[in-house]
């Protein structure tokens, strides 16, 4: 699918209306029709290419198109879209070869575009706009070459960034001078991939202090399921099953570690018993560990008593006695 559209480029809207009719003549959709047809319906306005103009000629129309497009750009908002179209002319005339490359970058180099961000992203938006058509359905295979290398002139001569013209255009119209269409696709894919694919899990305290702080919360209220006076097994039960679902939902809500809610439920379980035996305030946390597979559970606490236990010997053993160095090599023989 195309990139997604820039909300500042109204290029597509001007135009979009002229050549609606065009569209639908050819069987095409609106926005597939309006690179290849709008210049045809509506000619050239502002950037007014002159092939065959010697370097005379060319000197004095470079010199008008410069003071024009500088105009442009120091203008106000208002003026962003008659920038968009200067641009996109001169992309065209390009593309159809009514202006060399080696003229129109030399048109880009003598402005601001090649030191201003923002100016960057409108030429940007238009070589994707007019690449579009050159790429995807063009007359003829030399529409795509002159494209390519209008963009690899652009990005040789420092006019445009490499990494804007391979994250501005389509993947297909990125010029292999630019990047390797074969290393940006695999590049994309693997993006793709990791981003539908990877899940987030929060394992420490530090990585989400509210969340763990939200899950200890409703851990101790399970763990103290005291009422005064005390309240009948079926209210004592729905409070029970209210807290445990709410436990549950945090944690997949908020995106925390499974393993780590089951070994704090372990930790205030261990406390409670701790405390007396049989220890009804326990019950509520039992309930909560048995919605878990026992794999899972048995995992958890395996880790858990590993981590705890003493090494081999206890702290206090006595180490190994260590083996003699081996002894000094004789001196040489006279």
């Amino acid at each position: 699918e195309p990139r997604a559209r820039q909300p500042h480029c109204a290029l597509c809207a001007r135009l979009v209306p002229a050549i609606a009719p065009l569209a639908g003549a050819h069987a095409l959709s609106v926005e597939w029709a309006y690179a290849g047809f709008a210049w045809m319906a509506l000619g050239y306005k502002l950037c007014v290419p002159r092939k065959l103009a010697d370097a005379a000629e060319w000197s004095a129309d470079l010199a008008e198109k410069v003071t024009v497009l500088g105009e442009l750009e120091k203008g106000r908002a208002d003026k962003v879209e008659d920038l968009q179209l200067f641009l996109a002319e001169m992309v065209w005339a390009v593309v159809r070869d009514e202006l060399s490359v080696a003229r129109a970058v030399e048109l880009i180099a003598k402005t601001s575009i090649a030191t201003r961000e923002p100016l960057q992203q409108i030429f940007a938006d238009v070589l994707w706009v007019v690449g579009f058509s050159a790429t995807e359905a063009p007359p003829s295979r030399e529409m795509r070459d002159i494209f390519y290398a209008l963009c690899a002139a652009l990005e040789r001569e420092a006019a445009m960034p490499r990494k804007l013209l391979a994250l501005s255009l389509e993947t297909e119209a990125v010029p292999p001078a630019v990047c390797q269409m074969a290393a940006l696709k695999k590049k994309h894919n693997q993006a793709k991939t990791k981003a539908r694919y990877t899940i987030t899990r929060y394992n420490l305290l530090r990585e989400h202090t509210e969340g763990f702080s939200k899950l200890v919360y409703l851990l101790e209220r399970l763990a103290s399921l005291d009422f005064e006076p005390r309240a009948a097994p079926e209210q004592l039960e729905q409070t029970e099953n209210v807290l445990a679902d709410d436990i549950v939902r945090l944690a997949g809500f908020g995106h925390l570690c499974p393993n780590r809610m089951l070994a704090m439920a372990l930790d205030i379980y261990e406390l409670r018993l701790r405390e007396q035996e049989p220890c009804l305030l326990a019950k509520p946390i039992l309930g909560l560990l048995q919605r878990f597979p026992p794999k899972r559970l048995t995992e958890v606490v395996v880790f858990q008593l590993l981590a705890h236990a003493p090494p081999a010997g206890g702290r206090d053993a006595p180490r190994a006695a260590q083996p003699p160095p081996p002894p000094a090599p004789p001196p040489p023989l006279p």
